[in-house]
């Protein structure tokens, strides 16, 4: 597997199936929603995410994470699909894509580059992935089965890759 920088079209169909029929998504995540057809994920686009893309030798989708402005600092997600699930993937996934993603402008020109996300309260791998990466619970989300996990920028795990 590989981590490659922005989402191929053949992955933006991929993504939109996961989405539509992978029930651990379904029940922890707005991706149902965010990407139920190519029209709700050029939607979501417009926000100007940073998206990467973990793929296998032929290219086919096995996670994404996404980062971006919005709020106070930056906004973050990951996801691990089909058979890359469970061998802990996400972990290196999301801090090498983490790493990557403070080295673009967008991050180092803003003035506020603390972290936040907002999980569910029952995602507990999710959860266990956002603390060993220095992020701490900071409140109750959008709704009473989310929370809300903040990081300062200065954690430094990035360091230590």
């Amino acid at each position: 597997m590989r981590i490659k920088k922005g989402i191929s079209e053949k992955n933006i169909e991929e993504l939109i199936k996961y989405s539509n029929s992978d029930e651990r998504i379904r029940k922890f995540t707005s991706d149902g929603k965010r990407f139920a057809s190519k029209k709700s994920f050029g939607e979501w686009r417009k926000k100007k995410r940073e998206i990467y893309s973990l793929v296998d030798e032929k290219e086919n989708l096995m996670g994404i994470s996404w980062f971006g402005k919005e709020g106070e600092g930056f906004t973050l997600a990951v996801r691990v699909y089909g058979e890359a699930r469970g061998k802990g993937l996400s972990e290196s996934f999301l801090s090498e894509t983490m790493v990557d993603f403070m080295k673009s402008g967008e991050y180092l020109e803003a003035k506020n580059k603390n972290w936040w996300l907002e999980t569910s309260v029952d995602n507990l791998a999710a959860i266990k992935l956002y603390e060993k990466l220095g992020f701490e619970k900071f409140g109750e989300g959008k709704s009473i089965d989310k929370v809300i996990f903040r990081r300062r920028h200065d954690f430094g795990f990035e360091k230590n890759l």
